[in-house]
């Protein structure tokens, strides 16, 4: 073998290992809170709040079934008390512009029907290091067993949702341990949510995302394929069951799983990202190429796909290319421990790029 074939192919392998070895840590940072506000890993540390920084608080209004709620009132209140609100799109999608940073409350309705009303959320800027905020919000019924929802407002697939109180409020419980990392008590909430209830989908959801932080994936495989028999189109477990897929090396079936998250909620950038590495693995290479761009295509972009998209322009052999996408993650991600580590192989890429 000539040197410099040598030389291309231990270039190469160095970063296809480096991406190899952050894939888990990645894939679960992405995963992170299917339920709730999205996460930003809970292996980094919240940043401090900056005086007078400015952010934009974002997100989606989801219906029980996990479908998009268009045309929805959002609701966001300062701590100070002072409130905002906005309408969803026709993807369940709103934003808030140019807010400062510190803590919110966002609280979702249904103008159509007043009894459709999300759980509160309380959020804070000091979660992103992006100058931008995801939060999700889901509708339900405020009064149980309400059987005479107006058509068109809750699309529910072959039931109507009948959550007992208890069961309800351990599952909210649930979320807020989990927010605060304690694992036990999430769990056990979550356990009891599911007693109560045993077709509460989202609580099988949430208990699957606690799973994933524990690297116990085959426990929530099980958690996401028994939400997704009540509810065949709730997107969060959808892509969590694509995520177990994709980590257990079931490429295939990964991706299937992900298109179909696409489907049920479009609107998400980490099922873009999760879609394009599926299709990386299946060497699907305009695949990958067109769902990783579309991952970074969102405000704010899913910033780890420019790792991928440069796996992927250096297995081509257009070097520039995949040192200059490595670079953008750099200018993303300014604080990556592994920094040092990616610079040395951009540096290496640019030296087999082709002289201008």
């Amino acid at each position: 073998m000539k040197a410099e074939d040598v030389r291309l192919r231990n270039c190469y392998s160095m970063a296809t290992v480096y991406v190899r070895s952050v894939g888990s840590l990645l894939l679960l940072l992405l995963i992170g809170s299917l339920v709730g506000v999205h996460a930003q890993g809970r292996d980094v540390p919240p940043v401090p709040s900056r005086p007078g920084r400015l952010v934009n608080i974002q997100g989606q209004v989801s219906l029980s079934n996990g479908r998009p709620a268009g045309v929805v009132v959002v609701k966001l209140t300062t701590r100070g008390g002072v409130p905002r609100e906005t309408f969803t799109n026709d993807q369940g999608r709103f934003e808030f512009h140019d807010m400062e940073d510190g803590g919110y409350v966002l609280v979702a309705r249904s103008p159509a029907d007043p009894r459709l009303v999300s759980d509160t959320i309380q959020a804070d800027t000091s979660q992103t290091a992006t100058g931008s905020l995801n939060v999700s919000l889901t509708l339900h019924l405020v009064s149980e067993g309400s059987a005479d929802t107006k058509p068109g407002v809750l699309r529910v697939d072959e039931r109507s949702q009948n959550i007992p109180k208890d069961a309800r409020k351990a599952f909210n419980q649930g979320l807020k341990f989990k927010e605060n990392n304690e694992d036990e008590k999430a769990f056990e909430s979550f356990n009891r949510a599911i007693d109560l209830y045993p077709h509460y989908y989202q609580a099988l959801t949430a208990r699957g995302d606690a799973y994933i932080f524990q690297r116990k994936l085959k426990e929530a495989r099980a958690d996401f394929e028994s939400a997704l028999k009540i509810n065949s189109h709730y997107a969060a477990a959808r892509r969590g069951s694509g995520y177990c897929k994709l980590e257990q090396g079931e490429y295939e079936a990964a991706a299937q799983d992900l298109e179909q998250s696409i489907s049920d909620d479009p609107g998400n950038a980490s099922a873009h990202l999760l879609l394009g590495i599926a299709d990386l693995a299946l060497d699907r290479r305009d695949a990958a190429k067109a769902a990783l761009t579309k991952a970074l295509s969102f405000d704010p972009p899913a910033v780890r796909a420019h790792i991928y998209l440069a796996n992927l322009y250096a297995k081509e052999h257009t070097y520039k290319q995949a040192a200059d996408e490595l670079h953008r993650y750099l200018v993303a991600a300014p604080r990556d421990p592994d920094r040092a580590k990616l610079e040395s192989i951009e540096a290496q890429w640019r030296t087999l790029a082709p002289k201008q």
